[in-house]
């Protein structure tokens, strides 16, 4: 088995007998909002993918599952995790596809040379108190020919979970796990200075690393790929790249190499590097990214307009009808996860901050800003909350600073 790195969570599994399975193939520039651009740019085409045997969809996030370009043969099977509320089959379902393979959790079933186990996420937050937790996250564990890989992406293991896989799969090959955190925090939170967001940073990175320091000498792999999670932000909100809650999976190479007490050995691919699994080598030889080249790229990007930036500002009466709207519905879409959360959210319009949550804790609370085009864009279901909120697109202040998970998840059914 080996292993064809195309870019962030992408990359195709090559099996003995030259089945390949396609990952999370996010290709074109711009998802989250117009946001998210791969560094180095890639030169794959959704064009070149078209004859590939499977399509692993790990969930809906949109640098994992590009629904703006996501165009396939719609005979090709599509291998997704059978669990939950399962957003992501119903939004391929829409778009005209139903060769499905579902897998439930811990469930094993054979495709052609593979056998391949899903699992749901493995836990509600890795690092954060949350009662609700993690909806649409999958991993996919891949075997042939005595070869075992473990397709973490963004679904981060605990100890607890190292433990199961080792004890089940034994033999590990290959481990590709996510280092970063992708999302709004530190960057786009208020509450700090630059200086402290970027200290903000350098422990949230660390926190991370350390993290994998502590699981890898569990799950034991032989080899351990840092995936998932790159990218940087072009647009307006470019010098947020400074401060984002992740980074070059070099620096989360050199960390682990330097740190982790187990004999594993991490590497790195470029786009198109292929690594040989079973006999633990690397086909091509790696450069390193040129850091000085990507800060270069990111000022050429940094003019780029997101796509609401083109719409006219909404009429206020309106967009405030539609807030109460959506506050009203939000209460009962949250409902059916029987939980109280905490905090108190407000959104800026002009210069009133109008709230739109009630939490249970009134000294709680969660301030919202962002371009008003944008709003009315998620309040009408043309863009999404989660989306705007990852790609950098939303700034926040909390009072106190206290991370609440749960909010922020819920916040996706903030529409009308």
């Amino acid at each position: 088995m080996k292993f064809q790195f195309i870019g962030n969570a992408g990359g195709i599994f090559i099996g003995s007998k030259g089945t390949q399975i396609l990952c999370d193939p996010w290709i074109i520039d711009g998802v989250f909002e117009d946001a998210w651009y791969h560094y180095p740019p890639l030169k794959t085409k959704i064009s070149d993918l078209q004859n590939v045997d499977g399509i692993y969809i790990s969930h809906i996030h949109p640098d994992h599952y590009d629904d703006r370009y996501f165009d396939f043969p719609k005979d090709i099977p599509l291998i997704i995790l059978n669990e939950g509320p399962n957003f992501l089959k119903k939004n391929l379902i829409k778009k005209g596809y139903n060769n499905f393979i579902e897998i439930k959790n811990d469930q094993t079933v054979h495709f052609k040379e593979f056998k391949l186990t899903a699992y749901k996420p493995f836990t509600k937050h890795i690092f954060e108190e949350s009662l609700l937790g993690n909806l649409i996250d999958s991993a996919l564990v891949l075997e042939n020919d005595n070869v075992t890989a473990i397709n973490f992406n963004d679904n981060q293991p605990d100890e607890k979970a190292c433990f199961f896989l080792n004890n089940k799969f034994k033999k590990i090959d290959l481990a590709m796990l996510n280092y970063n955190a992708a999302g709004p925090y530190p960057s786009c939170f208020e509450n700090f200075t630059t200086e402290q967001k970027i200290n903000e940073n350098k422990r949230i990175l660390k926190r991370n690393f350390d993290h994998l320091c502590s699981i890898i000498p569990i799950l034991k792999p032989k080899s351990v790929l840092p995936f998932a999670g790159s990218y940087i932000i072009g647009g307006k909100n470019y010098f947020k790249n400074e401060y984002l809650g992740t980074t070059t999976w070099d620096e989360c190479a050199d960390y682990l190499k330097n740190e982790l007490k187990f004999n594993s050995k991490v590497f790195c691919l470029r786009e198109n590097q292929t690594y040989d699994i079973k006999n633990q080598k690397q086909l091509e030889k790696y450069e390193r990214l040129d850091v000085d080249q990507m800060k270069k790229y990111i000022q050429s990007i940094k003019n780029k307009k997101y796509e609401y930036e083109n719409d006219i500002m909404p009429d206020k009466p309106k967009l405030l009808a539609e807030i109460k709207i959506a506050s009203e519905k939000f209460i009962e879409r949250v409902k059916k996860f029987n939980i109280q959360l905490k905090s108190n959210v407000f959104i800026k319009i002009d210069d009133q901050n109008i709230q739109i949550i009630k939490g249970q804790d009134l000294d709680r609370n969660l301030y919202c800003d962002m371009d008003q085009r944008l709003l009315s864009r998620i309040l009408n279901r043309k863009a999404h909350w989660n989306n705007a909120e990852i790609g950098t697109h939303i700034n926040f202040r909390r009072v106190p600073n206290k991370m609440d998970p749960d909010v922020h998840t819920c916040m996706s059914f903030f529409h009308v």
